[in-house]
């Protein structure tokens, strides 16, 4: 979903101003496995798990959202895509502007609208002594 995403128009160009895209398949390539262990370490969530590293491969920001650490995965919650544009805003060294990471979430958001469940009521608070009719 979430390289989908990313090749949108207007999208692709501002991510491509900063970030190089690298999917790494932890069961299928050479040393997947190896390196999602190694970026990854004990932090928890599935996959897709996403880092953004620097130059010398030093991590600025991963997918593990704070304060919580929880990762977002391919973000589809109004939650997660908002982390993911402050992992963009934390990583983007100067190369975007403010308007542009708006543009950006604003179109993840119109983007994972439709993927989103609807949130479930909660159910009714159970009272002590019930009704009262006895």
């Amino acid at each position: 979903m979430l390289e989908e995403f990313l090749g949108r128009d207007g999208v692709a160009s501002i991510y491509n101003k900063g970030w190089v895209d690298v999917m790494v398949d932890v069961d299928r390539d050479t040393n997947g496995k190896a390196l999602n262990e190694r970026l990854k370490g004990k932090r928890g969530g599935g996959l897709p798990w996403s880092v953004i590293l620097d130059a010398d491969g030093k991590e600025i920001v991963s997918s593990n959202a704070e304060p919580k650490g929880g990762n977002i995965g391919g973000p589809v919650t109004l939650e997660e895509c908002a982390w993911f544009v402050e992992m963009l805003k934390r990583s983007g060294g100067g190369k975007i502007t403010d308007g542009e990471l708006k543009l950006v979430g604003d179109e993840l958001d119109a983007y994972a609208a439709p993927r989103r469940r609807p949130r479930r009521a909660r159910p009714p608070v159970k009272r002590p002594g019930g009704s009262g009719g006895q």
